[in-house]
C-alpha cells in the first residue's frame, strides 16, 4: 500500500520545539482542524516544520507526527531588529538553507506551504519535489490598503516616541509589508501549484502566474462552531461582535466610526465587543488618540485573544457579527460566525463575496463606509426576523462548504493530481 508523505511548512514561530512537541496545536485554528482530519488517515504520513529559537535543526516524533524545528535567522534582538528596519533590509530567506536537511530526513512526496507571506515558497525554485501553496493573503495587494482607514500621517503622529525611535509599530510595518510583498510576488511567479477558496485568490493567481495550476479546496472549521447554534432573542441592548487582528487594514476605525454614528442618530442602545485585540495594544492607543472624546461615548470592549470555546460564548451572546476589513481573502472568522448561524454584516471586499451571498446569507456593505454599515445594523435590528433568516441560511451554507469528509476527499484528490503532474 502506497503511503503518501506530506511535509507541511508553517511560518508560525514556537518558543521551543519542546513546547511544540508537548502541544501539537499550531495556534492557527484552520490548520489545527486540517491536521485533526489527517491524523487518523492511514495512507498519509505527516511532517510539520516550524521556525524555532535554536542554532540547529531539531526533530521530535510524537503521536504519529514528525516535528521539525528550523533555526530562525531573523530571530534577532531588539537593536538588530531596529537596525534592519532602519536600513530597510530584506528579511532573510536563510531559514530555507536548512530545509534540504529536513527533506533528506523525511523524504516527502509533496511539500505544502501555508501562505506566500513567508520565504518558504522560494524553495520551489531549487527542488524537484512538487510544492503546493495554500493561499492565505496577498501582501502586495494588502500594502495598498495599509493606510486606508488610518492615514499615514495619523499612524506616524499617534505612534509613541519609543516606537518611532526604534522604527517599529504600524507606521513602519507598512515598509516591512512592502518588502515582503516583493518576495510574495516572486514566490507566486515561481511556484507551480496553488490551493485556494475564492474567486479573488483564483483571479490573482491567474493574473500573476497564468501557467500555474490552481485547485479549489475549502478550509476545515473547528467543530466547536457547529456544535452550538446561535439563537439570541431581541433585547434592549444590541450587541455586536468582531474578531480582528491589530492591523490597521482590518477596519477597526470603521467600527469606531460606525458606532459613533449609531450613538448620534439612533435611540437604541448598542455595545461593541472586539475579540483578538487587547486594550493595551498599539492600534487601540492610536484610535483612542484619533477619535478622542468620540470613542469615549460609545460602549466598546476589547477582549483580547480567546479560546475557541470563549469565542463561541462571545458570539452566541451577541446579536450581530461585524467584519469591517478593507481587504480579505477568506476570513475564517466569517466562516465561523456562519457556522454558528449568526446574522453577519461584512464589507464587500476580496473573497468575502465568495463566502456570503449578499442579502441571502448576510448583509454586505461598501468598505470604509460607516454610514452604510450603521444603516445595515439598524435595518437588521428593526427586522430581526430577517436577520435570523440570514443566519439560518448562512449556517446551512457553512455546513455544506466545510463538511470535513468532503474537504479531506478533495484534498487527497488534489495531492494525487499533483503527483500525476497535472
Amino acid at each position: 500500500m502506497f503511503v503518501m508523505r506530506i511535509l507541511y511548512l508553517l511560518y508560525n514561530k514556537q518558543e521551543s520545539l519542546i513546547e511544540f512537541g508537548n502541544n501539537t496545536k499550531i495556534n492557527l485554528s484552520w490548520v489545527d482542524a486540517l491536521f485533526d482530519a489527517l491524523f487518523d488517515h492511514k495512507d498519509i504520513d505527516i511532517g510539520i516544520v516550524v521556525p524555532i529559537n535554536d542554532s540547529a535543526v531539531q526533530k521530535v516524533q510524537k503521536d504519529g507526527l514528525v516535528l521539525y524545528g528550523l533555526p530562525d535567522p531573523d530571530d534577532d534582538g531588539i537593536l538588530k531588529k531596529a537596525f534592519k528596519r532602519y536600513t530597510r533590509a530584506q528579511e532573510s530567506p536563510d531559514i530555507n538553507s536548512n530545509i534540504p536537511e529536513v527533506i533528506e530526513d523525511f523524504k516527502p512526496d509533496i511539500i505544502q506551504i501555508f501562505g506566500t507571506e513567508n520565504p518558504f515558497g522560494l524553495i520551489a525554485k531549487n527542488i524537484n519535489i512538487p510544492v503546493v501553496i495554500h493561499l492565505q493573503g496577498y501582501l502586495f495587494v494588502l500594502q495598498e490598503k495599509w493606510f486606508a482607514g488610518i492615514s499615514k500621517w495619523e499612524q506616524f503622529k499617534y505612534s509613541s516616541l519609543k516606537d518611532l525611535l526604534l522604527m517599529r509599530g504600524y507606521y513602519y510595518d507598512s515598509y516591512k509589508f512592502k518588502r515582503k510583498g516583493v518576495v510574495s510576488l516572486d514566490i507566486i511567479k515561481s511556484c507551480k501549484y496553488f490551493m485556494g477558496r475564492t474567486n479573488f485568490d483564483r483571479s490573482i493567481i491567474k493574473l500573476i502566474s497564468p501557467e500555474a495550476n490552481y485547485f479549489h479546496c475549502e478550509e476545515f472549521i473547528r467543530q466547536d462552531f457547529f456544535d452550538i447554534k446561535w439563537d439570541l432573542p431581541y433585547q434592549n441592548e444590541i450587541t455586536c461582535v468582531s474578531i480582528l487582528k491589530g492591523g490597521s487594514y482590518k477596519g477597526i476605525d470603521l467600527l469606531v466610526e460606525t458606532f459613533m454614528i449609531l450613538n448620534k442618530y439612533s435611540d437604541l442602545t448598542f455595545k461593541l465587543k472586539i475579540c483578538g485585540v487587547s486594550d493595551n495594544e498599539e492600534i487601540v492607543k492610536i484610535i483612542n488618540k484619533k477619535y478622542r472624546n468620540g470613542i469615549k461615548q460609545i460602549n466598546i470592549e476589547f477582549l483580547g485573544r480567546l479560546s475557541a470555546g470563549d469565542l463561541v460564548k462571545q458570539l452566541c451572546s451577541s446579536n450581530f457579527y461585524i467584519h469591517p476589513s478593507y481587504l480579505e481573502n477568506s476570513p475564517n472568522s466569517i466562516c465561523e460566525a456562519m457556522a454558528l448561524g449568526m446574522p453577519i454584516i461584512a464589507t464587500k471586499v476580496g473573497g468575502v463575496t465568495s463566502l456570503i451571498k449578499e442579502d441571502i446569507e448576510g448583509s454586505l456593505v461598501q468598505e470604509g463606509e460607516p454610514y452604510a454599515m450603521a444603516a445595515a445594523i439598524i435595518e437588521l435590528t428593526k427586522n430581526y426576523e430577517k436577520a435570523k433568516q440570514l443566519g439560518t441560511r448562512a449556517r446551512k451554507r457553512a455546513a455544506e462548504r466545510h463538511q470535513p469528509d468532503d474537504i479531506l476527499k478533495n484534498l487527497l484528490k488534489i495531492y494525487d493530481k499533483i503527483l500525476e503532474g497535472d
